[in-house]
């Protein structure tokens, strides 16, 4: 039946290493035994480090530099890390080309507000929270996205590509 070709499916997907077919080293945080504990909910700065951590994209929110919306904001899923699993740094890194209009408007409007979720773990549903919820953790930032300097590039490099 479908559902059993579904089953097996996944069940091939987990045997090669888990989501999307990614080895065990590629930050597979979709595995229940994988995911840490989320720290305690009052400190803040800890959980928005946990959930930058534990994601593996988020949205991305630049203002358009495109003619029929220009100044409008605009948004884009994607792929993100910051750094191997087990030891991020709190600070996200996206691989952007200049091909992406997203990056294009960043050298014009540096400024961005990025999203992450715990929604796209197994942590909500788990417990039965409703992404929405906000015991479903998410964080916001918003600033301006820097170019990484000659320093982190090999660390950013590494902490994207083996995550995806």
């Amino acid at each position: 039946s479908a559902r059993a070709a579904r089953r097996s499916a996944r069940a091939a997907g987990r045997a090669a290493g888990g989501a999307g077919g990614r080895g065990a080293d590629h930050g597979d945080w979709g595995a229940a035994a994988r995911l840490p504990p989320l720290p305690p909910r009052e400190d803040a700065a800890l959980v928005a480090r946990f959930v930058a951590h534990v994601c593996d994209w988020g949205a991305l929110a630049t203002i358009s530099t495109e003619a029929a919306v220009r100044g409008r904001p605009f948004a884009d899923v994607l792929s993100l890390s910051d750094g191997p699993p087990g030891a991020g740094r709190g600070v996200p890194y996206l691989y952007l080309s200049p091909l992406q209009q997203s990056a294009g408007h960043l050298q014009e409007n540096p400024h961005a507000t990025l999203t992450m979720s715990l929604a796209q773990t197994n942590f909500c549903r788990k417990h039965g929270f409703d992404p929405q919820s906000p015991l479903c953790a998410h964080i916001i930032l918003s600033g301006t996205v820097i170019k990484v300097n000659e320093t982190e590039v090999d660390f950013a490099k590494h902490s994207l590509f083996i995550r995806h």
